[in-house]
């Protein structure tokens, strides 16, 4: 939970979030009532006070203390938020409320202010669903062995070899470094080294890289235009183990509409995950989103993750395991986005939900391709073996790109073991087919701009 200079790991969170003494149920939402049970079993309540706020999409709207927690050890009392529900019912924003209890004087080596339980609860009834601005009508052409699309200040390119989205520009500037496409494979984590993940699901990384496109069809229908894309995924046999079918659908204002279609062979193992992956310009490098955060958090770890709205840069985003592996995702996510300041963003806006990753990155640079740990069985020469890359923190270096998952999700992280025991099923990717969807949407990231993209009608 604490990486050998002390700093803390996002694992720290949970735990902290699973151990904590004092649980809280709430009973009424519309009146604010709620249980709070004190599970210590000497100390009470009283030197305590609980802090609580409202948020609206992710931004405070509300706030108060409640000062008075008279409630004995082993024992439960009931407490009344005195917040303003009025506007909690009607669609809109999504609304959350956040609890925090607080020590506000220092308890031994604790500081003052120290929060010692925390959680959050959904009060919306219904949110309501993200505005799309509407322009003229696309224009669909044949360019080279592809398609263009172009609508109101941007163009887009599928390439006809690959039937991936190979070209996105905005305002002139091209955002795309690399073509999105499927992803089923993450770097395998100390837990799926483990249970030898990197041998029983390898078809999935084999899958990832041998994507066959099957067939590509175009249908402008005036006031959008449908690229549908069949694809064949197979592993290094030549064998097909699965198929894919992504559907664009491009709007006349740059609202791209990406639905995507997976499924599996009956007899071929769990997917490790379910996305797509592109490549985007390195200076689009200030991250915002709306999900689970601030921290990484994953399918069986994001107890502690509020969902919350979020800032911070690509490169926060990385956590320096002593070994490289999977790291740094953000799950239950409504839209992201990434900008460069001044010219050029993109956002992704979730069908549902969606998760990410975003790193200065490829994953490659996080999978070592050789065994990890070396013994005696491997001989005296082990060590000098140069395809030993990747096996130590400092061997990840940053690239000058951003590259940047889509994913409808990856497995959890496991951990019951370290020695063999696979993630529960619950949060494993365990049926034949999934679909999922998301819009891309470039835009300027002049004041204001993300707020009425993302904003709900």
């Amino acid at each position: 939970m604490v990486f050998p200079d002390r700093r803390i790991q996002p694992a720290y969170w949970e735990v902290k979030r699973v151990y904590q003494y004092v649980d809280f149920e709430l009973l009424d939402a519309a009146s604010g009532s709620l249980l709070v049970k004190n599970n210590y079993n000497f100390i009470d309540l009283s030197e305590f006070e609980l802090r609580w706020e409202v948020l609206a999409d992710g931004r405070r709207i509300q706030q108060g203390v409640v000062g008075d927690l008279d409630i004995a050890a082993e024992n439960e009392g009931r407490v009344t938020l005195q917040y303003d529900n009025r506007a909690l019912p009607w669609l809109g924003p999504e609304y959350h409320l956040n609890l925090a209890l607080v020590a506000p004087e220092a308890r031994g080596l604790l500081p003052d202010d120290h929060v010692y339980a925390s959680t959050q609860f959904d009060l919306t009834t219904k949110p309501g669903s993200y505005k799309a601005a509407r322009g003229s009508e696309p224009v669909v052409t044949s360019a080279g062995n592809g398609f263009e699309v172009r609508g109101h200040d941007y163009v887009a390119r599928v390439d006809g070899e690959t039937g991936f989205l190979s070209s996105l520009v905005y305002r002139g500037q091209e955002l795309l470094l690399a073509p999105m496409k499927p992803n089923l494979w993450r770097a395998p984590i100390d837990n799926d080294f483990g249970n030898y993940m990197q041998d029983w699901a390898a078809v999935w990384e084999q899958a990832s890289r041998n994507i066959e496109l099957a067939s590509l069809d175009v249908d402008d229908q005036g006031d959008q235009v449908l690229v549908t894309a069949q694809y064949s995924l197979r592993d290094d046999e030549g064998e097909e183990v699965a198929t894919w079918q992504t559907e664009f659908a491009f709007d006349p204002y740059g609202y791209i509409h990406v639905s995507n279609e997976f499924l599996r062979d009956d007899d071929s193992p769990v997917v490790p995950r379910v996305g797509m992956n592109i490549e985007l310009q390195r200076s689009l490098d200030n991250v915002q989103w709306f999900g689970r955060g601030p921290f990484e958090n994953y399918w069986d770890r994001k107890l502690a993750a509020n969902v919350g709205r979020y800032a911070n840069k690509v490169a926060d985003h990385y956590v320096p395991y002593m070994r490289p592996q999977e790291n740094g995702y953000k799950t239950d996510t409504r839209w992201l986005s990434l900008d460069d300041g001044a010219d050029a963003g993109l956002l992704v806006l979730a069908h549902d939900l969606i998760s990410f990753s975003v790193h200065h990155n490829r994953m490659s640079d996080f999978v070592p391709p050789v065994k990890v740990a070396i013994t005696s069985e491997d001989g005296p020469g082990a060590r000098d073996n140069e395809e030993r890359v990747n096996v130590h923190v400092n061997d990840v270096v940053p690239r000058d790109i951003v590259s940047l998952n889509i994913d409808l999700g990856q497995m959890g992280v496991g951990g019951d073991d370290s020695w063999g025991k696979r993630t529960l099923s619950k949060y494993s990717f365990t049926d034949t087919s999934y679909s999922y969807g998301f819009i891309l949407r470039p835009y300027t990231p002049e004041p204001g701009r993300l707020d009425s993209l993302v904003g709900r009608e």
